[in-house]
């Protein structure tokens, strides 16, 4: 099986480095085929996580050889509006890297924070440069790509519920047993290598099969059919026992109504009901992501007549309400509080809250527990400077998005469906790993969110002069009045790239 994957790898390369433009096909495949082959090959080995960063690495290096700029200065309003803030970032990461080194004499450690906090920043840069060049119906092509892949991959989660007992399904390792509503609930991962990879996976393609369904003109059936595909996702992702994914979703779809409804006349109350349906499902997602190999007090006490079915599954997502206060103290300023207490404002160093790092942080005595949570997390590891900068890079962004977004809201109807729904898809997967943080240690996750926010930040350039992929009349004739104060076309900025 090792020998497979090498040639199944070389392959991939040696396709990349023929046309860099190639890699990001290439990164889904062996990211969902990584998996499946690691239950395969003897004793399991770790390292098949990164192969899809192999294939990175290499797309990168070709794209490069092909003078393509890889510096987040190339993208629309970066110098102008976050690149003060991402220098304080990218300074604060190395500081906590050299903090850890120090502390715990652990280059492993440093290098798993290191990968963490800045494989996205590659990957934002090279999307943006592969969008510019395929428009916005590469976009479409890579997103349908994925689904297609991740679809059969997903599928595996049910044929593992339905007694399949095949190697290549199942949790890597023991696997994760949910003691739960009287009985005992297996958490399914399928052909994925643990079950929260799983439901994340369940819960980004119901995304994307909406943005996709809404991306041209909406028609009835195209709706109806999208709605019904992301209902046997749901399902799917409940059998995974992780309930946060159901939650996600729902936000998902609050905030890309949202969006549209604040463009419309007369919406507002639409926008702001819409807005407190998004509130609800966030702190859903708070009860919902319990930790699941535990059971809670008010699903400890319920009962049902089917434990081992569906209805076990269904009913444990039922009993969240009660279980929300308690898991709100828990996952908010708790954690930080306790960081500080325990390490000062500094934090505990890079790494200590990333999976992968056990034995290191069992052997200095660090209980991980705070970093269970987004907020415990980005102080554990960054400590309260990071935390701070990246509140200050976060508004940075949102300034620059809002005025962006409205631009594209008036250049092209196309654009702006597609540049809304990426930003629903962001805004989701925030507001779950700021109570959830497992899934967001994995690469290919990581590599994936960053090329939503590189197609997201290639949006208005293609917008405004002219996507490739469309055929448009002059963008200069296109644009109408109104654009923000302060809009500067950007012309100039993809002629560059001819």
């Amino acid at each position: 099986m090792i020998e497979l994957t090498l040639v199944l790898v070389a392959t991939a390369a040696l396709v990349v480095m023929l046309d860099w433009r190639k890699g990001l096909a290439a990164c889904v495949l062996i990211g969902i085929v990584q998996d499946p082959l690691r239950k395969l090959a003897p004793g399991q080995p770790v390292y098949y996580v990164l192969l899809v960063g192999v294939i990175f690495g290499v797309t990168l290096v070709r794209a490069a050889l092909a003078n393509v700029r890889l510096d987040p200065g190339v993208i629309h309003g970066w110098r102008k509006n976050l690149r003060l803030p991402f220098s304080f970032f990218i300074a604060v990461v190395f500081a906590q890297a050299l903090h850890t080194l120090v502390a715990y004499n652990s280059f492993f450690m440093a290098g798993i924070g290191l990968l963490v906090w800045l494989s996205p920043i590659p990957a934002v840069v090279l999307s943006y440069q592969f969008a510019i060049r395929r428009g916005l119906q590469g976009v479409r092509r890579l997103m349908v790509l994925y689904v297609l892949i991740a679809l059969v991959a997903l599928s595996g989660v049910y044929l593992e519920y339905a007694g399949f007992e095949w190697r290549t399904l199942g949790e890597v390792g023991e696997g994760l047993v949910i003691y739960d509503m009287g009985t005992i609930l297996k958490a399914h991962s399928g052909f994925f290598r643990a079950s929260e990879m799983a439901a994340w996976h369940a819960a980004t393609i119901a995304c994307f099969v909406f943005i996709l369904s809404v991306g041209k003109r909406p028609t009835l059936l195209r709706i109806v059919a999208a709605l019904l595909l992301i209902g046997v996702l749901i399902s799917l992702g409940m059998l995974t026992g992780r309930r946060k994914m159901l939650v996600e979703v729902t936000i998902f779809l609050c905030v890309y109504g949202i969006l549209i409804a604040l463009l419309q006349k007369g919406r507002a109350r639409l926008a702001l009901a819409l807005g407190a349906v998004a509130l609800v499902g966030y702190f859903g997602i708070v009860g919902l992501v319990a930790p699941d190999p535990v059971q809670t007090p008010s699903s400890r006490s319920a009962r049902i007549d089917n434990p081992n079915g569906m209805q076990g599954y269904a009913a444990r997502g039922r009993t969240v309400v009660q279980d929300l206060p308690q898991r709100v103290s828990d996952l908010g300023l708790q954690p930080i509080v306790y960081v500080v207490d325990r390490f000062g404002w500094l934090g505990a160093g890079l790494g200590t809250g990333s999976q992968g790092t056990n034995q290191v942080t069992a052997a200095a005595g660090i209980n991980r527990w705070a970093a269970e949570g987004g907020l415990g997390k980005i102080a554990m590891e960054l400590g309260i400077p990071g935390l701070l900068v990246l509140l200050w890079l976060g508004v940075a962004l949102f300034k620059h998005l809002r005025k962006q977004l409205a631009a594209v809201a008036q250049l092209s109807t196309q654009h702006m469906r597609m540049a809304y729904g990426l930003v629903a898809f962001l805004v989701a997967n925030l507001a779950t790993f700021s109570i959830a943080t497992q899934a967001y240690n994995d690469l290919f996750i990581l590599v994936i969110l960053g090329w939503s926010t590189g197609f997201l930040l290639a949006m208005p350039v293609l917008a405004a002069k002219g996507d490739p992929s469309i055929r448009r009349r002059n963008p200069q004739d296109t644009i109408p009045f109104g654009l923000p104060p302060g809009y500067r076309h950007p012309s100039a900025h993809v002629a560059s790239f001819r």
